[in-house]
């Protein structure tokens, strides 16, 4: 859940007024206030460009603990957002590398009629 006291924070420490955090973001002052009292929930859009200001990650204005979640792909991915890992077996590897070699040996081909078509 988004944090508006951690965007407060993270605006003190970096020495930036919050009128001149305001002017660079481009998010009015009514709307930073509202976000400090929990008033309203920034867009992604906005999220984005504070972060970058304050040169943060946008998980820290969040109140959220990352404890190696699981998605599933097919496979096995664990990740926080940074860290990314898991357990795609060496044969799933095989088989993507054997079909691009299939695909780039058909490209080769095409390019070779195509070649001698235009001579």
């Amino acid at each position: 859940m988004f944090n508006g006291l951690k965007l407060k924070r993270l605006i003190e420490l970096s020495n930036m007024t919050q009128k001149d955090f305001c002017l660079q973001s481009g998010i009015s002052e009514q709307s930073l206030y509202g976000y400090f009292e929990s008033k309203g929930n920034p867009t992604s859009k906005a999220l984005e460009k504070m972060a970058n200001i304050l040169q943060c990650s946008i998980d820290d204005f969040f109140d959220r603990e990352v404890t190696g979640q699981t998605l599933n792909f097919g496979h096995q991915v664990k990740g926080n957002g940074n860290n990314v890992s898991g357990d795609i077996s060496l044969s799933d590897c095989q088989k993507e590398i054997a079909h691009l070699k299939e695909l780039l040996a058909e490209k080769e081909r095409t390019i070779q009629i195509l070649m001698k078509n235009n001579k």
